[in-house]
C-alpha cells in the first residue's frame, strides 16, 4: 500500500534501473539524484545513505525489491529535476543481487556526512539515556556506527521520525526484538531519541 507523502522510508536508496553492475556509474547516478552526491542527502526527508554499513545497504534495497518497505513517491532533488517522480520498489524491480551487491559496496565505502539540522539540547540528553538502554545492543557507540543495524547519529531527524512510524503498522519489517522496543515508546520518549542523535553532527565515531 503506498503511502502518499515524500517521505522515503530506512532506509531508502533511491538507484538506477536496468543496468548493469559493472557500469557503477549509472547505478549510483539515479540513486545521487535524490540521495545527493556519494550518498550525503541534503534533504530532510532523504536519508544519508553513504557511510552506512554493506550488510545494512543490501538488505534495504533486497526489501524494496520485495515490497518489504513502503515505497512512497519522491521527487529527484539533484541533477535533472524535472524527472518524472519515482519509488524505491519501481526502480528496484529490475535489479538483481549483483547490481544491489555493487551498490551497497559503493555507498558504503564513501563517508557519513551528517546532517546540520537543530535540536533540543534537552531532549537530546533525554534521548542519550533511552539509547543506552534500549537501543546501543545493536546500534553501538551512540547510534555512531554503522553494523548490525544502520548508523543513526548525524541521521536526519524527519526521515528518521517517518520510518520509525511504519514499524508499529508492520510495513517496514524489522528485527522483532526492535519491534517491540518501539511498541514501548511514546512519542515524547521517541523525540528525545531522534533529537540525541541529531545532535551528533560530528562525521567521525
Amino acid at each position: 500500500m503506498r503511502i502518499p507523502i515524500a517521505i522515503i522510508l530506512a532506509g531508502a536508496l533511491l538507484c538506477a534501473g536496468a543496468v548493469q553492475a559493472a557500469d557503477i556509474g549509472a547505478l549510483t547516478g539515479t540513486c545521487d539524484g535524490c540521495h545527493g552526491p556519494g550518498g550525503a542527502s541534503g534533504n530532510p526527508d532523504v536519508p544519508i545513505i553513504g557511510g552506512q554499513s554493506t550488510g545494512y545497504l543490501l538488505k534495504s534495497l533486497e526489501s524494496y525489491h520485495d515490497w518489504g518497505r513502503p515505497c512512497v513517491k519522491s521527487d529527484f532533488r539533484y541533477g535533472d529535476t524535472t524527472r518524472e517522480p519515482t519509488d524505491m520498489c519501481k526502480l528496484t524491480e529490475n535489479l538483481d543481487e549483483q547490481d544491489f551487491e555493487a551498490l551497497a559496496q559503493f555507498y558504503s565505502s564513501q563517508p557519513f556526512v551528517p546532517a546540520k539540522q537543530p535540536f533540543d539540547p534537552d531532549l537530546a540528553a533525554a534521548g542519550a539515556k533511552l539509547h543506552a538502554d534500549m537501543c546501543e545492543v545493536c546500534h553501538t557507540q551512540g547510534g555512531r556506527v554503522a553494523g548490525v543495524g544502520p548508523r543513526l547519529a548525524g541521521q536526519w531527524m524527519v526521515y528518521l521520525k517517518s520510518a520509525l512510524a511504519y514499524v508499529p503498522t508492520a510495513e517496514h519489517l524489522v528485527p522483532p526484538l526492535m519491534e517491540r522496543k518501539i511498541d514501548e515508546l511514546d512519542d515524547q520518549q521517541i523525540d528525545q531519541l531522534l533529537n540525541y542523535y541529531a545532535s551528533q553532527q560530528g562525521e567521525k565515531p
